[in-house]
């Protein structure tokens, strides 16, 4: 953060009177890491001590869910490669050590792991002997079987401690863009996080992977841009050019560009000129920036959407027509199956 920066928080802390409201904004956009380390690195003097004290304890609180989390990845990659699995951890805890560069910055409620698809049920079954079960009592029935399916993931938990969302693919099936898993697996790195052994994706890959993550959850939470922009800012020898050949190749280069639109105008990230050449050139990156700066300063309205917008959302920021056609035909799929859903829930209430 730049000096000018600083002393503009600064000036605002000095004019604070509605501590709980920003307390409330923090919990809603979960952030409330990101602004305790702001708060206590720039001007703690100016924060009142009972505030300083609560993000204090939910920063210790995290600190040891993501501990614990990490030891269990570490033990389930160990478990799925001693059959044989090939597993990549991402998002999660592994966010809070790479990213964050600790775990008190970042709270995390689960450990996201990602197989190959052919290993998909192999992996389950493995997790399921280690005492895992699924998150929700699930009947093999075909409505259950189709929504793994379009979902690409399913929850499984074990005891009252660990949950694992267990992935065929980065993205719901809706979304086609995307690198696949050998690709994922060619450049991706093993390192040593706390005291586990975990393989993680590639930088460039993880810095995609956000930018989907944010596009799925139409940036309803700013914790979305604020993991892009913590992204960047940890990644110092981010080779641009791959990464935008990269996003080209794998029909992900307007997602891209948006979330870059949206992180430049909330956390003034620095990019490169052809980067900004590029978001300049194309418009629906810049419409859907715009909208998304818009939603995350409505303050507590910021989850809501309408269906119109997110067929609207999800059909434009698409790199081709063929990915916009593929999006419209899942998604109708998709809007079928939780229709269905709603009615079962309905027949087994009553």
């Amino acid at each position: 953060m730049g000096a000018k920066r600083a002393e503009a928080v600064a000036t605002r802390l000095s004019e604070a009177t509605d501590w709980n409201r920003l307390l409330q904004l923090a919990t809603h956009h979960r952030v409330r890491g990101p602004l305790y380390r702001g708060l206590a690195s720039l001007c703690p003097d100016r924060v009142p001590a009972d505030v300083q004290d609560g993000l204090e304890s939910t920063a210790r609180a995290a600190a040891l869910q993501n501990k614990f989390l990490i030891g269990e990845m570490g033990r389930v990659q160990s478990l799925l490669t001693d059959a044989g699995v090939q597993s990549l951890a991402f998002k999660g805890p592994v966010l809070a050590y790479t990213v964050y560069r600790d775990g008190r910055y970042r709270h995390t409620g689960d450990i996201d792991l990602m197989v190959r698809p052919a290993d998909f049920e192999h992996a389950k079954l493995l997790l399921l002997q280690d005492e895992y079960r699924p998150f929700r009592d699930q009947t093999a029935s075909l409505l259950d079987r189709l929504g793994v399916y379009l979902n690409q993931q399913t929850a499984l938990i074990r005891g009252s401690t660990f949950a694992i969302d267990l992935h065929a693919s980065l993205t719901p099936i809706v979304h086609a863009s995307g690198a696949q898993f050998e690709d994922l697996w060619g450049r991706s790195v093993r390192k040593a996080v706390e005291d586990a052994c975990v393989r993680l994706l590639h930088p460039r890959d993880r810095l995609l992977m956000l930018c989907q993550q944010a596009i799925k959850n139409r940036w309803n939470r700013l914790k979305y841009t604020c993991d892009v922009a913590e992204c960047l800012w940890a990644t110092d020898d981010l080779d641009w050019r791959a990464l935008w050949d990269e996003a080209q190749r794998t029909a992900q280069a307007r997602l891209l560009l948006t979330n870059l639109f949206i992180t430049r105008e909330l956390f003034q990230t620095p990019l490169p000129d052809f980067v900004h050449a590029e978001i300049e050139r194309d418009r629906h990156a810049k419409r859907i920036g715009r909208w998304g700066v818009r939603k995350l300063q409505s303050g507590l309205s910021s989850v809501g959407v309408s269906v119109s917008e997110r067929m609207w959302l999800y059909w434009t920021v698409q790199d081709t027509v063929s990915h916009s056609i593929h999006y419209a035909g899942y998604s109708l799929v998709r809007n079928l199956w939780e229709q269905a859903q709603h009615v079962r829930s309905a027949l087994r209430g009553s």
